[in-house]
């Protein structure tokens, strides 16, 4: 149920010939509704970021998946996700960034590392993934750290702007 079904339904039922609601049961519904629609767009005022971004990744979901339905589920899982663990994704996500960067100046396409044949470009990617395993990587500490500054630097910047 949401609040504007809901308000739908008692401006309906105020109406009916069976119920004789007074001028002051509509003077309470239409103040009740007044503040909620002035409160929405409180709300959405002070979240204009958060409104830019949801805006621009439903339309990156709603591209990916060709599905209007299918994108506002995905949505609503990456909502439903704690800060953590996009933290954790973001983390991971950079680190299989730098290692694809690392296989294409050793030759290999990260694209096909799956479905490679031959023996020594098999070989090659074992190396590279050893490698990879013992070099400094991103950790979920200086990410953090790196986001929140890149996050509060860009609310004091873009929150102020419509």
């Amino acid at each position: 149920m949401t609040i504007e079904k809901t308000f739908d339904w008692l401006f309906k039922r105020f109406q009916s010939p069976n119920i004789k609601p007074c001028k002051f049961d509509f003077d309470c519904l239409t103040f009740l509704a007044e503040w909620v629609n002035r409160e929405k767009q409180n709300n959405k005022q002070q979240n204009i970021l958060f409104a830019k971004l949801y805006a621009y990744v439903f339309i990156q979901e709603i591209n990916h998946y060709k599905d209007l339905e299918f994108a506002q589920k995905s949505m609503n899982n990456i909502l439903d996700l704690s800060l953590e663990k996009h933290y954790a994704i973001f983390t991971q996500k950079l680190n299989d960034f730098e290692f694809n960067k690392y296989l294409v100046s050793i030759g290999i396409n990260p694209e096909s590392k799956h479905y490679l044949i031959d023996e020594s470009e098999v070989e090659k990617l074992a190396a590279a993934e050893k490698f990879f395993d013992n070099v400094n990587k991103w950790n979920i500490t200086q990410v953090e750290k790196s986001l929140n500054a890149q996050i509060t630097e860009s609310i004091n910047r873009y929150d102020n702007k419509p």
